[in-house]
């Protein structure tokens, strides 16, 4: 029972913080900026989570290396040069398979209208909270908690899967499921593999800031 409060509990909460921002509102903030405003309330909860087990992880002498430590100068080096292409990775990746998807006419079965809504904001907020403040809050909670979570119990496949298969579901849009859940994937694996928590988030960066710049140069 534990586990699945454990699971559920990050996305409760953004959940609840979504609703509450959207009744608060009154309509009278586009899409864009609720979405600001609910990653600047939920981030600090899911950051505070995220120290909660990372202290528990270390109580119990398990091997942490998420935020990378300082290490010596050629580590942090590799740490650089790993940040930096797992943001050209995400928006790499953004691009081809957006590609792939259009080739497929995937548009032409399923609505994107929550995406659209979501570039229907001006570009500042656009930027600030779907490039920076969503993919760190997102990465907290789907990385940082629940993927670290599931793999106290899961190994290291099912985990990953799982916990891509929860945040595809969580966009509650089939266009946009299909096109996160391999991106979750990914993120999973470069976060379990390198151990840096800043990679995911990086990732996660470059592929939403790579959709907003391609957005705003084809409309």
């Amino acid at each position: 029972m534990s586990f699945v409060f454990g699971i559920a509990a990050p996305l409760m909460l953004h959940m609840i913080v979504t609703e509450l921002v959207a009744v608060v509102s009154g309509g009278k903030l586009d899409v864009a900026a609720r979405t600001l405003c609910v990653s600047l309330i939920v981030l600090p909860f899911a950051v505070w989570m995220y120290q909660k087990d990372r202290a528990e992880r270390q109580k119990i002498k398990e091997e942490d290396q998420t935020d990378g430590g300082a290490g010596s100068p050629d580590r942090r080096m590799e740490h650089v040069k790993r940040s930096v292409l797992c943001f050209l990775g995400g928006g790499i990746l953004n691009l081809l398979w957006s590609g792939l998807l259009s080739e497929m006419k995937i548009q032409q079965h399923f609505s994107n209208t929550t995406q659209e809504a979501l570039f229907a904001g001006g570009m500042a907020v656009q930027i600030l909270a779907m490039g920076i403040l969503v993919p760190v809050t997102e990465e907290l909670i789907f990385r940082g908690l629940i993927y670290r979570r599931m793999r106290k119990l899961l190994p290291y496949g099912q985990a990953v899967i799982l916990g891509a298969l929860l945040f595809a579901v969580y966009h509650g849009n089939v266009i946009q499921m299909i096109f996160a859940f391999p991106m979750a994937v990914i993120m999973s694996v470069i976060y379990e593999k390198g151990g840096l928590f800043c990679s995911p988030v990086l990732f996660h960066m470059g592929c939403n800031l790579t959709a907003i710049v391609v957005n705003y140069l084809t409309v």
